[in-house]
This record gives structure tokens, C-alpha cells and sequence, in this order.
């Protein structure tokens, strides 16, 4: 479903920390705490960049569905790398948690991502480009050529966010393919949205 925004993503300035992204072992499915922050982080990010689209109430993910797609190696974490730990020895220490994203192999040529998030206070400093760098990387050394996405927009007012996740996509290389039925694809979600919607759907070629 919907990645969320990655938005006001500017240059990188100088002494931004870059990011240490990598799919965790399947055994990372039973680390009760580290699933759960994920799953805080998820929930919300999503609050933020879909406030007004679903009812009061609504999560986008629980611990379970986490666990889930890290037992398949399914969700990639993207930590800060930590300069005061990493060593010539270990230069990928891990740092804190900020974001993640769900890569999906669905055929021969096709990956999808979702349930992209990205920690607020790091939002606008680049680091969305190094977390989509790493998916279209991950997706040709699978040998896929294509990789798609799709963006749920409300149809009964502006939704500046949305619109700037758009902007923001096309940006990356992303191009509209087709409108799709939110409500024929995920029945039991349908009912929890707060008003009419659009479901469009993007593909970007991978070179």
C-alpha cells in the first residue's frame, strides 16, 4: 500500500550522517523490542503523512505484519551510522533507527516498495534519496527492471503532502501508469478511509 511522504528533501548539507540500510536476518522477527519500535515508527510517520484520509483510529502496521515481512526479508532499516562506534575494524555500526521500507519481489522484472518511513526530525536532509538509491540497487542486482509504487490520494480536497510525494517521485524518474480500485485490492481497508480517494499507481524504469 501507500509509501508515505518524503518531502522538503533538499540538497544533503554538509555533516548530514549518512545511513547505514540494510534487510536484518529472518531471526530479527523475534527481537520483541526492536519490532515493536519499528512498528512506532511506521504508525507514526503514517499519522503525519496520511492525517485526514483515514478515520480516527486507523494504524498502517502492527508488530505482527512487521515480524512478518522481516522473517521473509522483505523490510529493509535504515540506521544512522554511528561515527562514535564504528572503528576501522567495524565501520558499519549501527546507530539509531529512522527509517525503513518494504521491497517486494513480484515477478521476474518487477520489485515494489511500501511502507516507506522516515523518522520526522530527519525528514528534508537527503537521506530519502540513499534509502531509494538502496531500493533501485536492490532491485537490479535481483534483476528486475522495473520498480513500482503507489500514492492514495484523497479526491475531495488538496492534500499538500500527496501532492508534493508526487512532485517528489516524478522527480526520481517515476511516471503514472494506471489509476487502480483501492477498495477491489484492499477490501478490508476501504471502509476505514474517511472519504473518496484515488489510487494511483507509478513504475520507474530501472537502467
Amino acid at each position: 500500500m501507500s509509501p508515505t511522504a518524503l518531502v522538503n528533501d533538499g540538497e544533503t548539507p554538509s555533516g548530514t550522517p549518512r545511513l547505514l540500510i540494510e534487510f536484518p536476518p529472518a531471526a530479527a522477527a523475534d527481537n520483541a523490542s526492536e519490532i515493536s519500535a519499528i512498528t512506532k515508527l511506521v504508525n507514526r510517520v503514517f499519522i503525519e503523512g496520511e492525517a485526514g484520509i483515514w478515520n480516527s483510529g486507523y494504524v498502517r502496521t502492527s508488530d505482527a505484519e512487521v515480524a512478518d515481512f522481516v522473517r521473509k526479508g522483505q523490510l529493509a532499516l535504515a540506521y544512522l551510522a554511528s561515527p562514535a562506534l564504528a572503528s576501522e575494524k567495524e565501520p558499519d555500526r549501527k546507530g539509531q533507527l529512522v527509517g525503513c521500507v518494504c521491497v517486494k519481489r513480484i515477478s521476474d522484472s518487477l520489485c515494489t516498495l511500501s511502507m516507506l518511513a522516515l523518522d520526522e526530525a530527519y525528514q528534508g536532509l537527503g537521506l530519502g534519496r540513499e534509502i531509494f538509491q538502496f531500493v533501485e540497487d536492490h532491485c537490479r542486482a535481483l534483476g528486475c527492471t522495473t520498480l513500482g509504487l503507489d500514492i492514495l490520494v484523497p479526491t475531495s480536497y488538496d492534500h499538500p503532502l500527496k501532492t508534493r510525494m508526487q512532485a517528489w517521485y516524478k522527480r526520481r524518474g517515476f511516471r503514472e501508469t494506471r489509476l487502480a480500485d483501492f477498495a477491489e485490492e484492499y477490501p478490508a481497508l476501504a471502509p476505514l478511509l474517511s472519504g473518496p480517494v484515488v489510487y494511483r499507481v507509478f513504475e520507474k524504469k530501472l537502467g
